[in-house]
């Protein structure tokens, strides 16, 4: 099976807090896996629609999000982008998707749109091996985080591999709990990519499967299945066996008050803007970008309510702005 495999973690995909949680995440597995029961398997994986028609977002200088930083990775890993993965589309990594353009035959325009990251996927899939992890075997345990979008892989309690997935949208979630593969198909399904595996989700077909629409990956873009790159897919399905148990957990759709300060972008900044212009402190264009007009504004609004007067927007401020 062809596929990225390394005989260590990638520190560029892999994050400190979860090796520093190792231990709970150990009991976790535990009380877990006492806790699974069997359920009837679902339907073949072909009958499943995961919305993999979907066109891509085209990310443009300014922009800013997990998608981005999915892609930082990706090209890191192929070699082009060596900068720090922040999710921020700026010079580094418009000039890296430039020269992987460039070395791929794509005109060199800066921009990732479809057929730049369809190329990015197969170059993805067919990178050579870097001394391949032997297969963990029976003893593995997935743990799917919908808050960072991540997939982690555990051999006997130790953590081995963390990928990006794209996870259910908002009225399609992926479903929270303890599940486990129920089967397994390496035939390709368009939309699907090269590999499934089912989960014994009730009330529905659900599985880990790949994609054709790479640039979805760190989003939340699926009809509920837990989808991932076609180079990860590969690798992680020559481990997985019948009964692998599968935890989801969190929920992403909760409010939540993402700090901001001078230099972040996006729609966050976009919406304390607009909320402060229509409070009568911010008197310029809604850009999403947290410039030093923004700060102003944002340091006026918290001298007039007795807060510590510092460009920053913090869940203090947010609750105050009304969100």
């Amino acid at each position: 099976m062809g596929g990225e495999k390394r005989g260590k973690i990638n520190n560029d995909s892999f994050t400190c807090p979860v090796i520093c949680m190792r231990r709970s995440i150990c009991l976790l597995i535990l009380c877990c896996l006492l806790l699974c029961r069997p359920a009837s398997a679902p339907a073949l994986a072909r009958a499943h629609q995961c919305g993999g028609n979907e066109q891509p977002r085209l990310t443009t200088p300014f922009h800013q999000g997990r998608d981005i930083a999915n892609l930082q990775q990706c090209l890191s890993s192929l070699g082009y982008f060596r900068g720090p993965v922040n999710g921020l589309y700026n010079e580094s990594t418009i000039q890296a998707v430039e020269r992987f353009q460039k070395d791929h035959g794509l005109r060199p325009t800066g921009v990732a749109d479809v057929s730049t990251w369809q190329t990015i996927s197969q170059a993805m899939l067919s990178k050579p091996e870097q001394g391949a992890t032997p297969s963990p075997g029976h003893d593995l345990f997935i743990l799917v985080d919908t808050r960072s979008l991540t997939m982690t892989v555990f051999s006997r309690g130790q953590p081995i591999r963390q990928y990006p997935v794209a996870l259910g949208k908002p009225g399609s979630e992926t479903p929270l709990g303890l599940w486990k593969v129920i089967d397994k198909s390496d035939e390709y399904v368009p939309g699907m990519g090269p590999r499934w595996m089912g989960l014994n989700i009730p009330k529905g077909t659900y599985g880990i499967h790949g994609t054709d629409s790479p640039w979805s990956i760190g989003t939340f873009a699926s009809a509920g299945c837990v989808r991932m790159h076609n180079a990860h897919v590969v690798e992680l399905y020559d481990w997985v066996s019948e009964g692998t148990p599968v935890l989801v957990l969190g929920n992403p759709f909760l409010p939540q008050y993402p700090v901001l300060y001078q230099g972040s972008c996006g729609t966050a900044v976009q919406d304390v803007q607009r909320t402060l212009k229509r409070l009568g402190y911010y008197n310029q264009k809604l850009d999403g970008i947290f410039g030093p007009q923004t700060a102003e504004a944002v340091v006026f609004f918290r001298k007039k309510h007795d807060l510590e007067e510092k460009p920053v927007v913090d869940e203090e401020l947010w609750r105050l702005l009304g969100f």
